[in-house]
């Protein structure tokens, strides 16, 4: 008898967010995933554990690795700014996973997004990805090209700056989850467990945070004049947030750009960001 096959190479990809860790793997039978809780607390020696155990759990030898970050990334792919995890900063987890051989790419969570929403559209298309989480990250193609900037920084609308009664507040503290449930003053998990009660404050919460993503949705369509902007997170899955986005975007932006710009939900669901990293990742080792 012949021995069995080996079984091939992995494609991995983690996404770090706000409040969970999420690691996914393509293998025969679907998409591998795990969670973990993670917090402002949260360490690199902690994900790194957490990243291993994945790893080692797969049975199978990893090909690229993918890691996002709600963050600014540098030339090395270190952690240069992490407003929501601020102990991140000077992570470099290509060194951290030296060790294994593999390509490790280290990319902005909505970049990451991006790869995945967008690698089956058409050449030259304009596009972008907005995610509403814990605050509020985007990612756009321009012609069939990455918008980057100057240091492939490009894209923090979270930081898109906007009267209010109580003086100019930026967009993530206006639609991120985090500013919502602190205005409630409860976490997360409890902003979502009030919405699901039909609790009247919350709900108006999540519809107010959900018409100044809007806002942001349309500056990016008068600007940028996109055929498609998916919009995913976890923020903008609470019940009334994404309806109450898309009506503000259509009031706010020029009619001629927006009937030209299909609005939707990002595919992939709660796996997007991490689907992502990965194909990225996978992208990274094939051009090395």
């Amino acid at each position: 008898m012949g021995r069995a096959a080996a079984p091939p190479p992995l494609r991995v990809g983690v996404d770090v967010g706000g409040t969970k860790l999420l690691l996914a793997a393509r293998v025969a039978d679907g998409v591998h995933v795990q969670r973990a809780a993670t917090g402002a607390a949260t360490r690199p020696d902690g994900l790194e554990c957490a990243i291993r155990d994945f790893l080692a759990g797969l049975g199978a030898p990893v090909a690229a690795l993918g890691v996002a970050v709600p963050g600014l990334v540098g030339g090395r792919g270190e952690v240069v700014a992490c407003d929501v995890l601020p102990r991140l900063v000077g992570w470099e987890p290509a060194a951290a996973f030296a060790d294994l051989g593999c390509a490790v790419c280290v990319l902005n969570d909505a970049e990451a997004a991006l790869r995945e929403e967008t690698h089956d559209l058409p050449p030259g298309a304009t596009a972008g990805v907005v995610l509403a989480g814990t605050a509020v990250g985007a990612a756009f193609l321009v012609d069939g090209q990455p918008l980057r900037g100057a240091r492939g920084w490009a894209g923090e609308l979270g930081y898109l700056p906007l009267p209010t009664a109580d003086g100019v507040k930026r967009l993530d503290e206006l639609a991120g989850g985090a500013w919502l449930a602190a205005r409630l003053g409860t976490d997360g998990a409890g902003l979502a467990a009030r919405v699901g009660r039909g609790d009247a404050a919350a709900l108006e919460a999540v519809a107010a945070g959900g018409a100044a993503l809007g806002l942001g949705l349309a500056a990016v369509v008068n600007l940028l004049n996109p055929e498609l902007l998916a919009v995913g997170g976890g923020t903008s899955t609470l019940p009334g947030y994404f309806e109450s986005a898309v009506r503000s975007a259509e009031a706010h932006s020029l009619p001629e750009l927006w009937r030209v710009c299909t609005l939707r939900r990002a595919r992939g669901g709660a796996a997007l960001v991490a689907l992502g990293a990965a194909r990225a990742a996978a992208a990274d080792s094939r051009s090395a």
